[in-house]
């Protein structure tokens, strides 16, 4: 049977396109012309693959791309195209999940080297991701195995880390095949209709992504569902990002939400772990990003083993999405803050974020990191507004407040 191709795209003549060349290739195309059309192709059919235009009139791709994967419908790869993105969409498109981006006007040969390579399952996809940290890091393995343990014997799961842990990384290991995957899109629609997700993501699997973010009607609503799983054959897996015991002790959870939750606590290593090398673990995080067809360079290496990443696995994938996005043009870019180049003021070392009050160290991150990409681009404010993407004048005011002076120049 011919592979499946579903193609969305809003111009006509580029539809067209690509329906001749990859039908002349012998694959099955679907056309839809915008979202709508696109998500009544993915309810009748799952494709085999999606090309995607980010720019669409009604709702633009990485938009839905986002509600698929909300909906658990992201169970095939997609492939992102436009001709006017930017890195940072591109960024975004492939945190949320899409497989690759394609710049238009695509070439017929990047077209279809994308399309098999997509179809034959080369890129490396998050379970094996998850294999792969388990070799480099004893702390992953062992969270891995406990998930594997809990899951045999039915036990809803609770995923304790920091913020930015590698969560995601997990999520493959969690799905039921060919069931659903629903990702809580909305805390309040546990107070709200806590009934309405166990019947939706019934037989399969149910994600909540915080349960430090949960008010205490949201954590009833958690324990309804909690209650209704097993009648309904669900998966249940709630994520935190602080101490439950914390949380208890500080009155922001029931007791009685917690308990049966508490059996299936699973720690989610650190990236700043004792039990392993961070370079190594980005060289593995890298690898399922570039398909194996880039690797860090010594000087990246030793950059990231010496970072203190505070935003975690989450910032560590960020930085590396960004060089795998650009190849080697954006390795050189790659100057992360070294753990001995804290600012003054909030104390020397990795520790010494942390231990600074919030505004304190968000102000010394925030003059660190407009300095850093001033110096880059020559001083130039208008510049730095478009690379971090803030209004020059809410910038101007910023970097005034945190002492920064900038030549203004574009």
């Amino acid at each position: 049977m011919s592979r499946h191709i579903l193609v969305v795209d809003d111009e006509s003549g580029i539809r067209e396109l690509l329906a001749d060349i990859l039908g002349d290739e012998g694959y099955r195309v679907t056309l839809a012309e915008n979202a709508t059309a696109a998500r009544a192709a993915r309810a009748a059919e799952r494709p085999d693959l999606v090309l995607l235009d980010i720019w669409m009139p009604d709702t633009d791709g990485v938009t839905l791309l986002k509600e698929w994967q909300r909906n658990g419908l992201l169970d095939m790869p997609v492939v992102m195209m436009s001709g006017h993105a930017t890195i940072d969409t591109a960024v975004e498109a492939t945190r949320i999940g899409a497989a690759e981006f394609l710049e238009k006007p695509v070439s017929l040969s990047r077209l279809l080297e994308t399309v098999q390579r997509q179809l034959a399952g080369t890129v490396v996809a998050g379970n094996d991701l998850l294999s792969a940290l388990a070799t480099v890091s004893p702390a992953f393995e062992r969270a891995r195995a406990q998930v594997e343990a809990l899951l045999a014997r039915g036990q809803p799961l609770l995923l304790v880390g920091p913020p930015g842990a590698a969560f995601d990384v997990f999520q493959p290991l969690l799905r039921r095949p060919q069931a659903p995957w629903l990702a809580l899109e909305r805390q309040s629609q546990l107070a709200d209709s806590p009934s309405d997700l166990v019947d939706r993501a019934s037989g399969g699997t149910l994600w909540i992504p915080d349960l430090a973010a949960l008010s205490k009607l949201e954590g009833r609503g958690l324990l309804i569902v909690s209650n209704r799983r097993t009648q309904a054959s669900l998966r249940l897996v709630v994520a935190s990002t602080a101490d439950p015991a914390r949380l208890l002790a500080d009155g922001r959870l029931d007791a009685a939400v917690f308990a049966p939750l508490a059996p299936g606590r699973v720690d989610v290593p650190a990236l700043l772990h004792a039990e392993h090398d961070v370079a190594e673990v980005a060289e593995c995080l890298f690898a399922s990003l570039t398909d194996g067809r880039l690797r860090l360079s010594a000087e990246a290496r030793d950059a990231i083993g010496r970072s203190g990443f505070l935003g975690d696995f989450v910032e560590l994938r960020a930085w590396l999405e960004r060089v795998a996005l650009l190849g080697e043009a954006a390795v050189d870019w790659l100057q992360l803050p070294a753990s001995g180049a804290v600012p003054a003021g909030v104390g020397g070392g990795r520790g010494g974020w942390f231990d600074a009050p919030l505004r304190e160290a968000r102000d010394a991150f925030e003059r660190a990191y407009f300095e850093h990409h001033l110096q880059r681009l020559g001083g130039r404010v208008s510049a730095l507004a478009e690379h971090v993407g803030l209004e020059r004048t809410h910038l101007y005011r910023r970097l005034k407040q945190l002492g920064i002076r900038g030549n203004g120049g574009s």
